[in-house]
Formats: C-alpha cells, structure tokens, sequence
C-alpha cells in the first residue's frame, strides 16, 4: 500500500484525569488495526493544529464535559483551527466520543455547533460514556476507531 492510497485518520483529544486519554489510545488501536489503507495520527489537543487538520482526511474528537460544557483544551483547538479551516474548505467527515461523570449531550451540541460552522459533516452519532472506562467501553471505543477507519477507507464518508 501506497502511502498516497492511504486515507488519514486524526484523533485528538482533550483528558485531565486520563479517561479520555485512555479512550483516544482505543479509538487509534481500533483504526491502525482495521485497514492498513489508514494512516492515523494521534494528539493531545494542545498540540494538534491546522496543519494537522490540513494533513486529515477525517477526524474524531475526544473529551470530556465540564460543568455542562465541553472542555477547554477542545475548545481551544477548535478555536485555533476554526478560521483556517474554513479558508481552506476543509470539509472533513467528523466523529464525537465523550467521557464525562455528567450527561454529555450538552459538549456534544456545542462541539457540533462549532463544526457545522467549518462545515465539518458529522459521520457518527455523538459516542458518550459516563464514568471511568472499562473494558467494556474500550472495546467500544476501539469498534468506533475501526469503524471510523474502514468508513474512510471505503470512501462512505
């Protein structure tokens, strides 16, 4: 395989206490395990930036509520992206996976507010886990990471 036949995978997250964090691991052993037409890339969000998102193919977010709303870090690197992003048009298929001790819905809604705005298109229904993952959710967040991956592949999204 090509590394120009190959389809880009961005994972960035955002985790204070580590649970995203060990979420974000799932997600990148799910996709770098599902197609080797995939080539993924893995950042705390305080280190990715446009030129990641320029390299991207398609990406998925992972972070946590806080106090209702999504957490800073993400924030910041939608904030940092948002406007070249959007002189580039850089229409890229999007994915969610939240963690939170609360509800989540309401960092999912911001997160998709700010990406519609790009215009990144959503190709998964928001992922939101509550409490501390298991093996139960890493699993889950690996399927998606593969899931997410062939979907590239494949050209679904």
């Amino acid at each position: 395989m090509t590394d120009l036949a190959k389809k880009n995978f961005l994972i960035v997250y955002h985790s204070q206490s580590g649970r995203n964090e060990q979420l974000a691991y799932a997600v990148y052993k799910g996709a770098i395990e599902a197609d080797e037409a995939i080539s993924a890339r893995l950042l705390r969000a305080a280190e990715a930036g446009t030129r990641d998102v320029i390299w991207a193919d398609g990406i998925l977010m992972v972070f946590p509520e806080y106090s209702g709303s999504m957490a800073g870090g993400m924030k910041e690197f939608l904030d940092r992206c948002f406007y070249p992003a959007i002189d580039r048009e850089l229409h890229l298929p999007y994915g969610l996976l939240i963690c939170t001790g609360n509800d989540g819905r309401n960092a999912a809604q911001l997160a998709a507010r700010i990406a519609k705005g790009i215009p990144w298109i959503s190709a998964t229904e928001p992922s939101i886990f509550r409490g501390p993952p298991d093996a139960t959710v890493l699993a889950s967040a690996e399927e998606l990471g593969a899931a997410f991956a062939a979907g590239l592949c494949m050209g679904i999204f």
